[in-house]
């Protein structure tokens, strides 16, 4: 483990790069805002899960101690609404689609977190959170819903440096007679007929939104946190009540100390969303390409910096990972290989190399985590060991050259981004598999097993009533020149 460093991290907060220091030395509390469980999650909900992954992963290599939680949302709007469509009860759909989300958080290789609540889980804590809000004069009770009264709070738009003027001048909010400012959001909404509900002082009902993060963060890290991580979409309105609601409740503040916010994941320069319906599925991207790849490609770029999806973002992953363990996988050769007698020194001057590589990669990373920097450092090595390969003696110097870069590789890099570390013999192979399949997607060829893949796809995207994702789904098809028919026995295929 290593020597706590100073790290440096872009506090959304005060718009500023900081050092971090944590509320008790060597340790840190961070909450990561998990997904809602009514569907399979797309490439940029991976990207989220795969940022805070690499949070972790540094802060512990660091030397924290580290009480790390990520919170499943499941009782929602949208899961009630999808079990009706499914006809299973929001509770079984919410746990049916946490066991698929933690099935490609397995596959992607994330580090389990310290805690994972489910709001579910926390209702009494809920609903005493809201008493305290209440009881602070900050919400108000009207037909049994409670309402955060944002007025109330002085400091509010903080967050997102914005003017509560022109937060009610410019955002659209939903028409609700009962808010007292059109900015007023919901913290405990009245039962529905046929929805989920729990007992409150209030009435039957279930939480809103925003104020699940504040209870479990408040319960399991305590009212005050040293770190608070989610998507850059969840700035505004989500984490700036978050902030309203947890330090009206408690009356101290800050109610985190650092926000640090990833940036989006776009196709084609447009923000990928289920809304849009430009959604690459996560499952499908792991199947397609692996864990390793994944997070290659979403890790490699900085975090607070777009990644447009697409071809070009796989194939600078194909030659990184390449580049990486064709050089192990040579490294590896020249270890069990048989040595030449006599020094080098050129092998010694590049084994103080990995020394230095190794501190300025720690340095990048306790830099706001500048993963490209930071493998920039492991390339620049590798140039240099290829070249060395060809001029320089296999030597015993050159043995132990060879091991320390394989330690930048899988200690360095491989520890905090979570790629470099696997057999090279078979993640090269693993690689050229990739790299077939895209060839044979250029010259139009789709397998057997994707047509059936998408034919399934396309069933159950009629079933949910997605005729335009249905229609494309058949039309992409059909301009590969595979026809699609449907019967009283199901669908079938054909080429034309």
């Amino acid at each position: 483990m290593d020597t706590v460093l100073p790290i440096k991290v872009t506090n959304t907060l005060t718009g500023k790069k900081e050092v971090l220091k944590t509320s008790v030395p060597g340790k840190l509390t961070m909450y990561s805002c998990g997904p809602t469980v009514y569907g399979l999650i797309h490439v940029g909900n991976l990207r989220t899960a795969l940022v805070a992954d690499m949070f972790y992963r540094f802060f512990r290599r660091s030397g924290f101690n580290v009480n790390y939680v990520r919170n499943y949302t499941d009782v929602d709007d949208k899961i009630i609404n999808k079990a009706k469509q499914e006809g299973i009860t929001a509770a079984e759909l919410a746990k049916k689609y946490t066991k698929e989300v933690e099935k490609d958080y397995s596959t992607a290789g994330l580090l389990p977190p310290t805690k994972t609540p489910t709001v579910t889980g926390h209702i009494e804590d809920i609903v005493q959170l809201i008493s305290r809000i209440i009881d602070n004069g900050h919400a108000y009770v009207v037909d049994g819903e409670v309402i955060f009264s944002i007025d109330s709070f002085k400091s509010y738009g903080k967050l997102s440096h914005k003017k509560i003027d022109d937060l009610v001048a410019g955002i659209r909010v939903d028409v609700n007679e009962k808010k007292r400012n059109p900015l007023d959001f919901t913290l405990w909404k009245p039962a529905k007929p046929g929805e989920p509900f729990w007992e409150s002082p209030w009435g039957n009902g279930r939480p809103g939104w925003h104020i699940e993060c504040s209870a479990m963060s408040s319960r399991l890290l305590g009212d005050q946190i040293d770190l608070h991580h989610g998507g850059e979409d969840l700035i505004f309105p989500h984490h700036e009540n978050e902030i309203a609601q947890s330090e009206a409740a408690s009356g101290k503040e800050p109610f985190v100390r650092y926000w640090l916010h990833n940036a989006f994941l776009t196709i084609s320069k447009e923000k990928m969303s289920k809304s849009l319906g430009n959604v690459f599925l996560a499952r499908e991207f792991l199947k397609r390409f692996g864990g390793e790849f994944a997070r290659y490609m979403l890790l490699s770029v900085h975090y607070r910096s777009i990644i447009d999806f697409g071809d070009e973002a796989i194939e600078n992953t194909l030659v990184g990972l390449q580049r990486i363990y064709e050089a192990k996988e040579k490294a590896e050769e020249i270890i069990a290989g048989r040595a030449d007698s006599g020094l080098d020194a050129q092998w010694t001057a590049f084994i103080e190399a990995c020394k230095k590589a190794k501190t300025e990669i720690r340095n990048h990373f306790a830099n706001d985590f500048n993963s490209p920097a930071a493998l920039a450092e492991l390339f620049s090595l590798i140039r240099e060991f290829n070249r060395l390969t060809t001029v320089a003696k296999h030597s015993s110097e050159a043995k132990k050259a060879a091991e320390a870069l394989v330690s930048v590789m899988e200690e360095d890099i491989g520890t905090v981004l979570g790629f470099g570390k696997n057999d090279s013999v078979v993640a090269l192979k693993e690689l050229e598999r990739i790299r077939a399949e895209k060839s044979e997607e250029k010259s139009g060829k789709i397998s057997d097993d994707d047509i059936k893949d998408l034919i399934v796809a396309r069933a159950n995207a009629r079933k949910e009533r997605n005729f335009s994702e249905a229609d494309r789904i058949r039309k992409d098809l059909e301009a590969k020149g595979i026809l699609l028919k449907d019967g009283p026995s199901g669908t079938t295929w054909s080429y034309k």
